[in-house]
């Protein structure tokens, strides 16, 4: 092809894609899976040709995480920072995450909210930014209420990403589901339920619907205060509004439920394909020998642990054969073996894809839960909080590749014998095996599905057809026809009184006809 040639098609390419401004707004709390994602959503999105404009905190990138994790790859977007104070990570870790795994979640989402309210007040001054952006489109997490209210307010469709599964905060996004067999948000249940989980499960449903209820009208007061107007209505109206969510689910790991058509599963577009390890990494897999390697990783959150757990911890790693590739940051732990490698970062996904991986040890976060199915790879399930104890429950129970150890009753023995039995039973690996090969039998990657449906959304300018309409104006007893079956047991009951009544009426007539006749 010569060089005419060559020009001549560059332009027809041009001509055929249209680059469009896209504005990605993750929850920025600090380094964490969310904004990992989100990130990696807006580099797809980039390479698709697309002007992308990150919104984040002033405090990101002085993250020593995502520093050593991203090396400020942030820097390829257009950025728009709001201000937030400076988090103490050590501090973060050590007070605040260890008070949210003594109460329930319902409780954590309530201390969360005055957090959520802070953000939405603090994003808000960075209005002017955004409403000179002229952008196409808003890909927001699902927890950024200023997305919604920018969305309204300056008509731009808006796509919410949900990043643990198909389940959400606002429960109108991934649309009401019967709860019989579709669990609640972050409860651990199955999709076979028994009586009492049941009435837990519509418990828990009714309250996490209070809970946002109160969230999302503390907002609408803050908005309104701020001058916004009707537009701070879609604070809670969003799940009439949005264009597309996005969640990140997939047949094998997830349990069957039904979705509308707006709900697409974007299931762990964010892995990234394998890269060579480093002469360092390769070094110590090559002496682990044929007892290969134990990945350990709590997730971004979990990165510094109290004293008596990480003790429990480095003592059943030290007693096992395998080596140990631990991902922790804070004091040396007490008990640390000599096969026992511990670094601020690894190489998670690089090391999960290498054969000589035996198993991975993990908090169960939504990254971490994806890349053990995607890697086919046997797994140890520690849930700290959050959605956690539900991913546990995935690859324990649905997937049936690993085994969940509680914290509650810990111990180094019980670690080490859960993973010996995950190492030598074959069965665990027969099943990650499987479950991954349903994970890659798909029509479309993930991140290629991310960018179509993102043009989608820009091509006709939202896709308010996918959208049941009428099912978001329904109230609850309507969406469950409990009030169809209430005018049925109605009827029921009142055809049976009247049969009754016929039946007593009839009976005593003829006994006084009888007694007109003997008379």
């Amino acid at each position: 092809m010569n060089v005419t040639q060559f020009l001549i098609l560059l332009s027809l390419c041009c001509a055929t894609i249209k680059c469009s401004k896209i504005l990605i707004m993750p929850m920025d709390f600090g380094y964490n899976s969310r904004l990992m994602n989100m990130l990696k959503m807006g580099k797809n999105l980039f390479g698709a040709g697309h002007q992308i404009t990150m919104m984040v905190s002033d405090n990101i990138e002085k993250d020593a995480l995502y520093k050593m994790a991203e090396k400020n790859s942030i820097t390829s977007f257009e950025i728009i920072r709001y201000p937030m104070p400076v988090m103490d990570q050590n501090s973060l870790n050590q007070e605040w995450l260890n008070s949210m795994m003594e109460v329930s979640v319902i409780e954590n989402i309530k201390q969360h909210r005055d957090f959520s309210c802070f953000i939405f007040s603090q994003s808000l001054k960075v209005w002017d930014q955004i409403a000179n952006g002229h952008f196409d489109l808003i890909i927001a997490d699902e927890g950024m209420f200023s997305a919604r209210l920018v969305s309204a307010s300056l008509n731009i469709p808006l796509i919410a990403y949900v990043n643990w599964g198909p389940m959400s905060f606002d429960l109108g996004y991934v649309q009401r589901s019967n709860l019989a067999f579709v669990p609640a948000f972050l409860t651990p249940l199955t999709d076979s339920m028994s009586f009492v989980e049941r009435v837990s499960n519509v418990w828990e449903y009714i309250h996490l619907q209070e809970t946002l209820s109160g969230t999302c009208e503390k907002m609408i007061g803050i908005c309104r205060e701020s001058g916004y107007g009707d537009a701070c209505d879609n604070i809670r109206d969003s799940p009439k509004t949005v264009s597309l969510v996005f969640i990140n689910r997939n047949d094998a790991l997830h349990y069957p439920a039904p979705f509308m058509p707006h709900v697409i599963s974007i299931e762990g577009f964010f892995m990234d394909k394998p890269k060579p390890l480093s002469q360092h990494y390769a070094d110590i897999i090559e002496q682990a020998g044929n007892n290969g390697i134990i990945v350990v990783s709590f997730g971004s959150m979990f990165r510094r642990l109290w004293p008596e757990l990480r003790s429990i911890f480095a003592k059943a790693f030290a007693a096992m054969p395998q080596t140990v590739i631990w991902s922790y940051e804070g004091p040396k732990p007490e008990g640390l073996g000599n096969n026992t490698i511990v670094n601020k970062w690894i190489p998670q996904e690089d090391l999960m894809n290498h054969p000589a991986t035996k198993l991975f040890v993990t908090q169960c976060g939504a990254a971490s839960t994806f890349q053990a199915m995607n890697n086919a790879l046997p797994t140890i399930g520690i849930p700290f909080f959050w959605d956690q104890p539900y991913n546990c429950r995935l690859l324990s129970d649905r997937i049936k590749s690993g085994k969940t150890v509680s914290l509650k009753d810990i111990t180094s023995e019980k670690l080490q014998h859960a993973m010996e039995d995950v190492i030598k039973d074959r069965t665990y690996k027969e099943n990650a095996n499987k479950a991954a090969a349903i994970y890659h039998d798909q029509p479309i990657p993930p991140r290629d599905k991310v960018i179509y449906w993102a043009e989608y959304v820009i091509r006709h300018k939202g896709a308010p057809h996918l959208r049941s309409h009428a099912a978001n104006e329904l109230n609850f007893f309507q969406y469950f026809l409990l009030d169809i079956i209430g005018l049925a047991c109605v009827a029921c009951i009142v055809i049976g009184i009247t049969v009754i009544v016929m039946i007593k009426k009839t009976i005593t007539f003829f006994k006084n006809l009888g007694k007109s006749k003997l008379d």
